[in-house]
């Protein structure tokens, strides 16, 4: 039996998980990251950290197949966080911290080049912000401007260069999430580089997702895939992706669905879903910050202890929860701003905190169905597929079914992102088995929901404005 490994590092853990030929998991091991902010804007990782969980989560899920089988994995798949960036010296060893995709440290930066706004979204997909690598890697080359030979990217770079030991490169998916790729070249634009103050030399080299990433230390297996995790959640459902698009809901939320032939959807980011010598397909995305995030917000601020145990719960209990105006993070696609804090409507003290939780679940689901309706006006949509922690709360599903109209589908499996790049990994086979394993929701009428929705856009939009007026 061929086996296909896969390497999964997410924001709160490291994954490593096997394959079989036909995408059935075999094994896998989990290895927890610590994420801190030691101020307001910064969130950081420890990069020596991360390298020695997956290190470890590899190890251990290569060490339980037997030992006449461990030659028998034919190919690696890498997926990471996207805009995570670090500074390291020549030599592999870290010169700083991993600056999350969360942080906005570089956000004085960005707003100084918003006369490039424009020239900017065109030749990256992506609408200037502070969330995307390039600002924070102009934070930390001026940190260290006196380095020689100082190399700056993506944590998958730092990755690759320590598993396979095969240079400085980085992948077309993970090198989009810098803001310093030209589309339509699929390499770095100097231009880019110069906004953002950064010198060429420091980067890694481009290259398709697909290819030839060197072999992995210590074990000899070949890595033949290297993308972002929502890039790679896209693909956990092999070749079936006609006509849907998929939410995966984590500490961010992110909707995706294939970009036609010619669209280009300005408020939308535009992402690379896959690369190879011949070319690159692109998507559609749509992103909401505050997700996972917002819940963990809202634990922290009304001191709620084990709130993910709580919600399946209060979401059955409560049919009318105030409306959560949910700015955790700044807002995403399509408003791409930082309005003021968030808050509750109608803002008063008397709401229980179960009806706090459920107002910022249906916030949730009422930025991503905003998203979506938007996807709608390109291309169509007939049923939804969902992955990711949060889209284990069936309450959640059910809402995100009934205010959408459209059937969802939950694969009750969290390695969407591991499991796509095993697909890719094993060169897309057509064989790969569908995930059997799910969970359907049907839509069914909610007119106080829809209501709900309305009022939630209206009030949003009048935050968004008011906040512009101050």
């Amino acid at each position: 039996m061929d086996y296909l490994l896969a390497i999964d590092q997410g924001t709160h853990a490291s994954r490593a998980l096997l394959f079989d030929r036909y995408g059935h998991k075999i094994g896998s091991q989990l290895v927890p990251v610590t994420l801190r902010q030691p101020r307001a804007n910064h969130v950081e990782q420890d990069p020596g950290e991360i390298l020695d969980s997956v290190r470890h989560a590899v190890e251990h899920t290569i060490q339980a197949l037997p030992a006449a089988e461990r030659g028998n994995i034919r190919a690696c798949g890498l997926t990471t966080q996207r805009s995570t960036v670090l500074a390291w010296q020549a030599n592999g060893a870290p010169l700083s911290a991993a600056i999350s995709w969360q942080d906005t440290r570089g956000a004085p930066l960005v707003a100084t080049l918003d006369a490039h706004a424009a020239a900017i979204r065109e030749q990256t997909g992506l609408p200037l912000s502070a969330h995307y690598g390039a600002s924070k890697l102009h934070w930390l080359h001026q940190l260290l401007i006196d380095e020689p030979a100082l190399r700056l990217g993506p944590l998958a770079s730092f990755l690759l260069y320590h598993l396979t030991g095969s240079g400085h490169v980085i992948d077309h998916s993970n090198a989009q999430r810098m803001q310093l790729l030209d589309i339509g070249k699929l390499n770095w634009s100097r231009q880019l580089a110069d906004w953002f103050g950064l010198p060429l030399e420091g980067l890694p080299a481009c290259r398709p997702v697909l290819g030839d990433y060197g072999r992995l230390a210590d074990y000899d297996i070949p890595v033949t895939a290297v993308c972002g995790d929502q890039n790679a959640a896209w693909h956990s459902h092999g070749a079936d992706t006609s006509a849907c698009a998929l939410v995966n809901l984590g500490s961010g939320a992110f909707v995706l669905a294939a970009q036609p032939a010619g669209i280009d959807v300005a408020e939308l980011l535009r992402s690379l879903s896959v690369s190879d010598a011949q070319g690159a397909e692109w998507l559609m995305e749509g992103t909401v910050n505050g997700a996972g995030s917002a819940l963990q917000w809202l634990a922290g601020q009304d001191n709620i202890d084990k709130l993910f145990d709580q919600l399946p719960v209060w979401l059955s209990a409560i049919h009318n929860p105030p409306l959560f105006l949910n700015c955790v993070g700044g807002l995403g696609s399509p408003w791409w701003c930082q309005p003021a804090v968030s808050r509750f409507v109608p803002d008063n003290t008397t709401h229980t905190p179960a009806e706090r939780a459920v107002a910022v679940v249906e916030s949730i689901v009422f930025l991503v169905q905003y998203n979506l309706e938007r996807m709608q006006r390109e291309t169509p949509i007939d049923h939804l597929k969902v992955s990711g922690g949060l889209s284990q709360l069936d309450g959640l599903c059910r809402k995100l079914a009934n205010l959408s109209g459209l059937p969802v589908e939950r694969c009750d499996d969290p390695e969407a992102s591991a499991r796509g790049v095993a697909w890719l990994a094993a060169g897309r086979p057509g064989d790969w088995r569908p995930i059997t394993d799910t969970t359907s929701f049907s839509p069914q009428t909610d007119s106080p929901l829809q209501a709900r929705y309305r009022a939630f856009i209206d009030l949003l939009q009048q935050h968004i404005e008011n906040s512009h007026d101050h």
